[in-house]
């Protein structure tokens, strides 16, 4: 009986210091995003090890298992490290489909597993396992013995939304996307006093990029003009500052020059205020600010300077947080090649794909 109540009493302990270390890299992630610099990465990295408990994984049961995958997947987002957040969201949902009967008892945190399962594979590129691992999803959460309460429901509608407009980010299908739109945002609406706002803002922030890739530079200045006008301080920094970054793109974009100059001063201004300048964000400004300089002839060649610039910060470990926000390279290449952004995202997932066959 004593030695039962220790191992008990130790599980308890391995299971309050993995949620407590969860919760803690969770709330770094919603207030900073991710990891900026390599100082931030050292600050992480040894913030997790300070924390993570020592145990013997045999001993671990269901609750531990899914706290120590959960731990090990806010670290990995925070470092941006993809692979290691589809490796341990898949054992988060596995652990699910090893014990049924959980799915039914703890259905937020299988609906939050599932959903960075697909951020995960949304983030690597893989549509094939995307789609596969979203039909799935969809499946389960349309059983009739799926719970179904006002919070549930809220969440349900959230993840299966937002990784549904994924799905189009991954290969440029923006025609398709843009069409989905509407009946999203209707139901959005109904859905809006049950979620945060942060997830409220993000769907904005993905309508207007659709928007963005179809060439509808209007509507997403106008979704992108809800994330900005926010003055909360629950909307995530890093989308706030890319939400203007892109903003200051479409405006370029829709030609809209009369505002670019007060529009490069606010943006600015602002990424200063948080200390979120990046060489990518640096780079992008000065470009659209030296445009007016720029002869029509010589703009081409504007275009792969900058594209070749870029391109040596695509595969860097800070820097390419970027162009998750925003694929300003493929934008340049449509530039170049005159063709859509749809086109060029299109050309490059295929031949990805190819490669990888």
């Amino acid at each position: 009986m004593t030695t039962q109540a220790e191992e008990l009493s130790s599980l308890n302990l391995i299971s309050s210091k993995l949620s407590n270390l969860s919760l803690q890299l969770y709330g770094i992630i919603l207030k900073s995003g991710y990891i900026k610099n390599e100082e931030e990465s050292n600050k992480i990295k040894a913030y997790f090890n300070e924390r993570f408990p020592t145990f013997n994984f045999k001993a671990l049961g269901f609750r531990e298992k899914l706290w120590l995958y959960n731990a090990y997947l806010w670290y990995s987002f925070l470092l941006q490290d993809f692979k290691n957040c589809y490796r341990y969201a898949l054992k988060w949902v596995n652990l699910f489909e090893e014990y049924p009967q959980m799915i039914i008892v703890n259905p937020v945190f299988y609906l939050k597993g599932n959903n960075y399962l697909l951020e995960a594979l949304f983030f690597i590129g893989n549509k094939q396992k995307f789609q596969d691992h979203l039909l799935r999803f969809q499946e389960v959460t349309s059983e009739k013995t799926f719970p179904n309460d006002e919070n549930v429901q809220a969440l349900t509608f959230l993840y299966l939304n937002l990784n549904s407009i994924n799905a189009y980010f991954i290969d440029g299908s923006f025609e398709k996307g843009v069409k989905i739109i509407p009946k999203i945002e209707r139901e959005l609406d109904t859905f809006k006093d049950r979620l945060d706002e942060h997830n409220v803002m993000i769907f904005y922030f993905k309508f207007a990029n659709m928007h963005f890739g179809y060439g509808n530079t209007e509507a997403c200045i106008y979704y992108l003009d809800k994330i900005i006008s926010n003055k909360s301080l629950l909307i995530r920094e890093d989308l706030q500052c890319f939400a203007r970054v892109l903003n200051l793109v479409a405006h370029y974009e829709a030609g809209l020059d009369h505002n670019i100059e007060a529009l490069l001063k606010s943006t600015y201004k602002f990424l200063l205020k948080i200390n979120d300048l990046y060489e990518v964000q640096k780079e992008l400004i000065a470009f659209v600010k030296g445009l007016q300089d720029i002869y029509p002839q010589d703009l081409k060649q504007a275009f792969i300077n900058l594209r070749e610039t870029l391109k040596k910060y695509e595969n860097h470990p800070f820097e390419r947080r970027a162009f998750l926000y925003l694929d300003v390279i493929s934008w340049l290449e449509s530039k170049i090649q005159n063709v859509p952004i749809g086109e060029v995202i299109r050309k490059k997932y295929l031949e990805k794909n190819n490669l990888n066959a």
